[in-house]
């Protein structure tokens, strides 16, 4: 979103970046500062996909149920719902942040020792923590480091980076893992995280002393009394609802109807890592020009769109074609989000708002993976068609991302359609019988 809400009488402009000054680093001190935080991000991308595409087949080859395939997907919004303590208990320094992300990454090689599949559950949740922990600091790294007119190009290329990385070790866990197992390929991943996460922890950066610490309590209101942010946390419970919801079902995709190999796995994954890959810095550039919403508002759509190809997918040609749609989604969202949060929020409260965002996405994310899976699994739906209404609760998100101004305000179109479904909720109340001992 470009610029703060237009009518003061809502909430006063917000200025949230001073100017660059000769305070801001210096160039040489700039790309240093590059290189470590892509160094980071390259572990990051390592482990996070190997364990959101990689982990769920070996999960299922080792005979883990839908509902353990569900739990594997609620572990990262668990660890977001969490998140909201990490202004007691997240880290207070880039050094803290490297060294919380390389102890994540460190838990990885832990599968090997015990390949058990209810472990691989607490594993997860627990790599998940140290990543939602984290977060927060790494929003006011980036507020330190990089100037504000060129965050979004910056930004652009620490997404490529993640996303590169994403890509190869998809690719190489897949085919490492026809040869010596999942859990061989996952932990040599984890051996990767940790040596970049102490690598990224060497940043250099003057952090304000406020907004470092923080409460529980404040985290929701941080975000809650900016208009803007409301109504993108609630889009965004949607848009991501459908997709955390069929996250569990593409296993079954692969495995059940398809029968991949682990390596075939893998290139589904190499193809969205790609798209995000090769898309991150033309998204970085358009939301110099657009605003965070804007590029959030066309990745939505893609979003919604490639659930329905993994819906009908007769084969991998398919999936392949999702995969795409989702990687596009994905840099668009990931390059947006700090620049939509940093549009409205000042620097003293954006690593607050981004907690109590990260806590509202982490609640939608306990329930929405069961979903899909037990209505597959009781029988209700097959699983064409409950990625199908997944896609549904993905195009609602991206519906009202899209009646957003850039500004946060609703535009005229959407507040007919909200008036319209109010006046349609009272009818729907009024047929109902009245409550026993109400006249």
């Amino acid at each position: 979103m470009d610029g703060a809400c237009v009518r003061p009488c809502e909430h006063p402009r917000i200025v949230p970046d001073p100017a660059p000054s000769p305070a801001r680093p210096a160039p040489p001190a700039l790309r240093r500062n590059l290189l470590l935080d892509l160094t980071g991000a390259v572990g990051l991308g390592t482990t996070m996909v190997l364990v959101n595409s990689l982990l769920p087949s070996v999960a299922r080859r080792e005979g883990l149920e839908p509902l353990g395939l569900a739990a594997l997907a609620a572990a990262p919004f668990l660890a977001n719902l969490l998140g909201v303590l990490a202004g007691r208990f997240g880290p207070r320094t880039p050094r803290g942040l490297g060294l919380m992300r390389a102890a994540g990454a460190a838990l990885l090689i832990g599968l090997v020792l015990l390949p058990i599949p209810a472990f691989f559950e607490v594993i997860a949740f627990a790599f998940w923590l140290t990543i939602a922990f984290g977060i927060p600091m790494q929003h006011r790294i980036w507020a330190a480091i990089y100037p504000v007119r060129r965050r979004g190009r910056y930004l652009g290329v620490i997404t490529t980076g993640r996303t590169a990385a994403a890509a190869v070790a998809a690719l190489a866990g897949g085919l490492i893992a026809d040869r010596i197992g999942g859990l061989g390929a996952i932990a040599i991943g984890g051996g990767i995280g940790v040596m970049c996460g102490l690598i990224g922890g060497g940043i250099r950066a003057s952090l304000a002393e406020s907004g470092g610490s923080f409460a529980v309590r404040e985290t929701w209101r941080a975000w809650q009394e900016v208009p803007a942010l409301r109504r993108v946390g609630w889009a965004q419970v949607f848009y991501g609802g459908g997709l955390i919801a069929a996250g569990p079902l593409y296993a079954l995709v692969q495995v059940d109807r398809l029968d991949l190999t682990l390596a075939q796995v893998g290139s589904v994954g190499v193809v969205g890592a790609l798209a995000a890959t090769f898309s991150s810095l033309a998204w970085g550039a358009l939301s110099e020009r657009r605003g965070g919403l804007g590029i959030i508002q066309l990745g939505t759509m893609l979003g919604a769109a490639s659930i329905v190809l993994w819906a009908v997918a007769p084969s991998i040609a398919f999936l392949w074609a999702g995969a795409a749609l989702a990687g596009l989604a994905n840099a668009a969202m990931e390059t947006g989000w700090p620049s939509l949060v940093a549009e409205h929020t000042s620097l003293a409260d954006r690593a607050k708002a981004v907690a109590g965002l990260n806590a509202l996405t982490g609640a939608r994310g306990l329930v929405a993976p069961f979903v899909a899976p037990l209505l597959v699994q009781a029988g209700i739906l097959g699983v064409e068609a409950a990625l199908l209404l997944c896609a549904v609760a993905t195009a609602l998100g991206a519906l009202l991302y899209s009646g957003m101004r850039p500004s946060g305000e609703v535009r005229p179109w959407l507040s007919r359609v909200d008036a319209g479904a109010q006046r349609g909720m009272r009818r729907a109340r009024s047929l109902l019988p009245p409550a026993p001992g109400r006249r």
